[in-house]
């Protein structure tokens, strides 16, 4: 007798892969001012993608995180647009890849802005 490996799977591991966990969050919402916004908890998650958006004519977005300590430092990223790499932006309407493995919090600073909003929103992929 016989059995597919889909046979033995079905038999053995009844468990169903779905993809990967992932989490929704929000860094800075409509800030109008310079600041922190709000730092998110790392956990599990291990790739963090961010999009920066606003009606700003101006910014400066730097990327951080901290380790146990609570000490943040720079953290360089992937802008996915032309593959550049940096720890901080002036631009709008980016998208940024960040690998946060082994990290405990990741913010997004604003350091400056002019007139209008800024956004940085994203999602944590475990």
């Amino acid at each position: 007798m016989s059995f597919s490996i889909t046979q033995v799977i079905n038999k053995f591991l009844p468990v169903k892969i779905i993809g990967s966990a992932y989490k929704d969050i929000i860094l800075q919402d409509e800030a109008i001012a310079l600041g922190n916004g709000t730092p998110f908890a790392i956990e599990s998650y291990k790739t963090l993608n961010i999009k920066i958006a606003g009606t700003s004519t101006g910014r400066t977005v730097s990327f951080e995180v901290a380790g146990f300590d609570g000490a943040y430092e720079p953290i360089q990223g992937v802008k996915t647009q032309d593959l550049s790499m940096a720890t901080q932006t002036t631009g709008n309407n980016e998208s940024w890849q960040f690998d946060v493995t082994g990290f405990v919090f990741f913010r997004a600073r604003i350091d400056s802005i002019t007139d209008g909003t800024v956004n940085v929103k994203g999602r944590a992929v475990a």
